[in-house]
C-alpha cells in the first residue's frame, strides 16, 4: 500500500511537470502510456467532442488507429455504452456494467472489429457548454476484464488528468503569446479548448458574442496554416499536433492598404521624395502621387507628419 501511494504521488508530479513542458498531443500520448502503471491496457484514446450530437471532434490514440472514432460515428446513436457513460457523466464505467452489451449491435459491428473486448472509460463535463472530454482504456483479450479496483483508480485520476490537460493548453498559450494578440487552442471542429485575453473580446468584436466555437467558414479544410480577415479582426491558424493554434489581432487602418500602397507609404514616411519612391519601385512619380492620395484617404490623415506617426505605432 505504501509503495502504491508513492507511485501515485510520483505519477501526479510527473503529470503536472509534463503539462508544463510538453506540447498538447505529446502530453496526452505520454500520459496515456504512463497510466499503464496503474491500469493495464492494450490501447487507449483521449479526446473530446460535442455531447448532444455525439461528434468526436478531437482525439489522441495510443496503439490504435484514429479510425476507431471516425468509424464509431456509424453506431454512435445506438451505442448503449455511450448512453451509460453520458448518464453517469464524470463517473467511470465498464463494458461489464451492461449485462448484454457484448450482444449489442454497437459492440459487434464496431468495438469488436477494433479488438476492444473490454473497456473502462470516463466522460467528463468541461467548462465549455456542450463540450465533453473522455478517456477510454481497452483490452483486446475478452478474459482481461477491468476490475472495481481499476475503476476506482481511474476515477481517482480523472479530475487530475482533465485539469492537467487544461493547464497544458493554457501553458502552451503563455509560451506563444505576443502583446495585444488574442491566442487560443482549438480542435479541428472549431471548439475553443483554451484561450488567452484578449481572444474573447476580439471574437465579440467580430461576431457579437463570445465564441466557444470558431465559425466553420474560418476553419482550414485541411490541417494547414490559414490566414483569414474579417471586418474587425485578422486570424492566423496553424497546426499544433492534433489541434490548431489560433492568433487573433484587431484590424488596423494599415490593413486596408494594398501591398503596393504599403510599399509607397513606408518609403515616403522614411523621407524619400516622390521621385525617389518611384525610382525604387520602378513606377512613375505620378503613380506615387495617386497612391499617396488613396493612402491619405484610407487612413484618414492629411499630412506627411500624421502618416509618419500612424506608421510608427
Amino acid at each position: 500500500m505504501k509503495h502504491e501511494r508513492w507511485a501515485l504521488s510520483e505519477f501526479l508530479l510527473e503529470l503536472y511537470e509534463n503539462a508544463r513542458t510538453l506540447a498538447p498531443a505529446s502530453f496526452q500520448q505520454t500520459t496515456l502510456a504512463s497510466l499503464k502503471r496503474f491500469v493495464g491496457f492494450d490501447f487507449a484514446a483521449w479526446g473530446g467532442g460535442s455531447a448532444p450530437d455525439r461528434q468526436v471532434t478531437d482525439v489522441v490514440v495510443l496503439n490504435q488507429s484514429v479510425g476507431l472514432f471516425r468509424e464509431w460515428m456509424e453506431v454512435a446513436h445506438c451505442d448503449q455504452y455511450c448512453d451509460l457513460a453520458l448518464r453517469r457523466l464524470n463517473h467511470t464505467v465498464l463494458f461489464d456494467d451492461l449485462a448484454r452489451f457484448r450482444h449489442s449491435f454497437a459492440y459487434n459491428e464496431h468495438w469488436r472489429r477494433f479488438d476492444a473486448r473490454n473497456m473502462v472509460a470516463t466522460i467528463m463535463a468541461e467548462p465549455l457548454d456542450g463540450y465533453v472530454s473522455f478517456i477510454g482504456l481497452c483490452n483486446t483479450d475478452i478474459r482481461e476484464r477491468f476490475t472495481e479496483e481499476h475503476r476506482e483508480t481511474k476515477q481517482l485520476l480523472m479530475p487530475h488528468l482533465s485539469a492537467a490537460l487544461r493547464l497544458n493548453r493554457e501553458t502552451q498559450l503563455l509560451l506563444e503569446a505576443e502583446p495585444a494578440e488574442g491566442l487560443a487552442i482549438v480542435n479541428r471542429a472549431g471548439w475553443v479548448l483554451a484561450s488567452r485575453s484578449p481572444f474573447a473580446a476580439l471574437m465579440r468584436a467580430e461576431w457579437g458574442a463570445t465564441a466557444h466555437r470558431m465559425p466553420h467558414a474560418v476553419l482550414p479544410q485541411q490541417p494547414m496554416t490559414r490566414h483569414w480577415r474579417g471586418r474587425a479582426v485578422q486570424i492566423r491558424m496553424q497546426p499544433l499536433g492534433e489541434y490548431y493554434l489560433v492568433r487573433v489581432a484587431p484590424r488596423t487602418p494599415l490593413d486596408r492598404m494594398t501591398e503596393r500602397e504599403q510599399q509607397v507609404a513606408e518609403r515616403f514616411a522614411c523621407g524619400l521624395s516622390y521621385k525617389e519612391v518611384a525610382r525604387e519601385l520602378g513606377i512613375a512619380p505620378g503613380t506615387v502621387r495617386n497612391h499617396l492620395a488613396h493612402i491619405y484617404d484610407k487612413l484618414g490623415v492629411s499630412t506627411k507628419l500624421e502618416l509618419v506617426r500612424l506608421l510608427s505605432g
